[in-house]
């Protein structure tokens, strides 16, 4: 498990609750908007400290929060993952897994131990290697890891991050269609990063139909 930070408290990461966030290194898509560049592309990593980084979780940040954000990079692409939410687990905490979905057999394995899991929709199905950076559709397994959230009926929520020049109206759409009556679902919106600059940070939103979506 390759620990790339660890922010000890934050009040946007874990739904209703105050949480610290762990960010795991490293990352399976190339999003070119990605605004955690520098850890998904595995160029931090704190792993000369992750004894330093499980005792601040057993006792200074266990004082302050009881809930736990595993963000990346992807969290996913560790095979130890499980194991390390069941540490969290055994030391009294909620547990949220942030993922691109690109790993269902992985979520699946971890459906009796997270609490809570949060599932990027990056695009329509077809636009999916422009908006991962990728050659290959993961499309097919991203849908896997919502139809395991669903039939298992975990709390979940899923989101997509609209990108000025890549993202479109069909899109936000497709997130729509795709979503079923009464589950989470959040657009949110990309910011210019040192890699990747958008003409405007706000964009325009009128025209998008998000009846079923909370923009946050």
């Amino acid at each position: 498990m390759r620990i790339a930070g660890l922010r000890s408290f934050s009040l946007v990461d874990y739904p209703g609750r105050p949480s610290a966030v762990v960010f795991t290194s490293g990352c399976n898509f190339r999003c070119p908007w990605c605004h955690n560049w520098k850890i998904a592309y595995g160029e931090e990593s704190l792993d000369d400290n992750m004894e330093n980084v499980k005792m601040a979780l057993r006792e200074k940040i266990r004082k302050r929060v009881n809930a736990i954000c595993v963000t990346g990079g992807e969290p996913t692409i560790h095979s130890d993952l499980p194991k390390f939410v069941e540490f969290l687990k055994s030391l009294g905490y909620l547990v949220k897994v942030d993922t691109n979905g690109s790993n269902p057999n992985m979520v699946k394995d971890m459906l009796e131990i997270a609490n809570y899991f949060a599932v990027d929709i990056k695009s329509r199905p077809e636009k999916y290697p422009l908006l991962t950076g990728i050659d290959i559709n993961m499309w097919e397994k991203v849908e896997k890891t919502v139809e395991i959230l669903r039939e298992y009926k975990v709390s979940y929520e899923l989101r997509m991050t609209y990108v000025p020049g890549l993202s479109d109206e069909k899109d936000v759409d497709f997130l729509s269609e795709f979503s079923e009556n009464g589950e989470n679902v959040f657009l949110t919106f990309a910011k210019s990063t040192p890699n990747f600059q958008i003409d405007r940070d706000i964009p325009y939103i009128q025209h998008l139909k998000v009846d079923k979506i909370k923009v946050r």
